[in-house]
């Protein structure tokens, strides 16, 4: 057969059929994109819908108005609960309920023109939260609202997002004509700390301070990590230095404001002598079938690595058995005539849950509120002991208290929550116990 020929300049055939394949891939990929932005956008609609309505409606959820009427608490607390039930509807974190229904609602009221963009699927909710962020005063201001709306709109047809935001924060800047002493003097307020989680049991600590602060601090470490780096025995490199000695600051070590910290380490018992194995109970009933003889762990975060968990042991110098006080031999779970929670059954409490027990929660049992599952006070009194206490946050403790949703507790003592609507959420699964791999 022969081989087909061309003239010259031209494509072959079989080239010019693979643009047409790879230009319809393209298509379909945008399409898809786009139908996905106004799924997006329909959906941070609807659930600015549903914390409206709970703002608007707060008897579906709570319990009893003030003389007066609903009170400004009531309400918030109202629209609370839908947001949480919202995410366990959506499996969602509640803070994403929270972004997405604020960024509707700035579209739908001061930023109509991105948000005609959004709600076509030609930009997504992330774009609105990003415009808002910078709106300041503009909120206020009609005119020059309009200019940035329009602005944006059509800025958003033409940049990746982490471009939009960059442009976002310019222009909000140059609109608002703010000097530069008011512009750091607005960033000033934005100061924090945030941890952030990643691979393999380490997190980046990242603290947002003034430039001129972040680089003298950083030139200190410099210097000192140089000075140390001449040490023929030092086998680390600068990065590693420098990330030794901003821990070692923020920890305070060495200096009288040392963080003293209580350390949980579980030893599993195969590691265990015969003689200790046989006093240690072989299995604590924990949540998701958590058995607390098994794994290293840092209570409300996850199992971490042996090795760590030997080094957390040496640095600490001592340790709690919490089973039993290996002092004392005090048993945890006794019956207290006090309303008051020990500093061992909170430690324990914590060791044993990890986070506020209601599902989804995952707020740290060490910062929660030490509830009674049945009430102290009463005709029916509960006691202070293991089995009546619970670690709940404040947020969810309200609830509980004040709002017409149902907890039921669990035989792990877990919380499920129970709506007006209907709706009660799903236990956290736990993992096999053998993975397969």
């Amino acid at each position: 057969m022969d081989e087909p020929t061309n003239t010259p300049g031209e494509e072959p055939a079989e080239r010019v059929d693979d643009v047409h394949a790879l230009r319809a891939l393209f298509h379909t990929a945008e399409a898809d994109q786009y139908e996905t932005n106004r799924a997006a956008a329909r959906r941070a609609e609807v659930l600015a819908d549903i914390l409206d309505m709970a703002r608007e409606i707060p008897d579906i959820y709570g319990d009893t108005p003030n003389r007066g009427g609903w009170a400004h608490d009531q309400v918030e607390l109202a629209e609370r609960c839908a947001a949480i039930e919202a995410a366990s509807r959506m499996c969602l974190p509640e803070r994403e309920v929270w972004a997405l229904a604020q960024a509707a609602r700035d579209g739908r009221k001061l930023l109509p023109g991105l948000w005609h963009q959004v709600h076509e699927g030609f930009a997504t909710p992330a774009h609105l939260t990003a415009a808002s962020t910078h709106l300041g005063t503009m909120r206020y201001n009609p005119t020059l609202r309009e200019t940035y709306d329009t602005t944006l709109a059509d800025l958003a047809l033409r940049v990746s997002l982490p471009v939009f935001k960059r442009k976002a924060k310019e222009l909000a800047h140059r609109l608002l004509e703010a000097s530069a002493a008011e512009k750091h003097a607005a960033a000033l307020k934005e100061r924090r700390v945030v941890v952030t989680d990643v691979e393999d049991d380490m997190s980046w600590y990242s603290v947002l301070m003034p430039t001129w602060k972040a680089k003298a601090a950083f030139r200190r470490q410099t210097s000192t990590a140089k000075h140390l780096a001449k040490n023929q025995q030092e086998d680390r490199t600068r990065h590693q230095i420098r990330a030794d000695l901003a821990t070692a600051s923020l920890l305070g070590e060495n200096t009288p404001q040392a963080v003293k910290t209580k350390v949980f380490v579980t030893i599993p018992l195969d590691r265990l002598t015969p003689d200790a194995r046989a006093s240690v109970r072989d299995h604590v009933p924990g949540r998701a079938g958590l058995n607390l003889n098994r794994e290293p762990l840092i209570p409300g975060e996850g199992p971490i690595d042996e090795v760590t968990a030997r080094q957390i042991l040496l640095d600490a110098g001592a340790f709690t058995r919490v089973i039993t006080d290996p002092v004392t031999g005090v048993i945890l779970d006794m019956d207290r005539r006090t309303r008051t929670a020990t500093p061992a059954q909170r430690a324990w409490l914590a060791l044993w849950h990890g986070t506020c027990l209601r599902d989804g929660c995952d707020r740290l049992a060490l910062d929660a509120d030490i509830d009674h599952w049945c009430q102290y006070h009463g005709p029916k009194r509960g006691p202070t002991n293991i089995a009546n206490l619970e670690p709940e946050c404040n947020p969810d403790h309200v609830i509980k208290d004040f709002t017409k949703v149902k907890h039921r507790r669990r035989r792990d003592h877990t919380i499920q929550l129970e709506f007006p609507t209907g709706h009660h959420t799903r236990p956290t699964p736990a993992l096999p116990d053998d993975p397969p791999f």
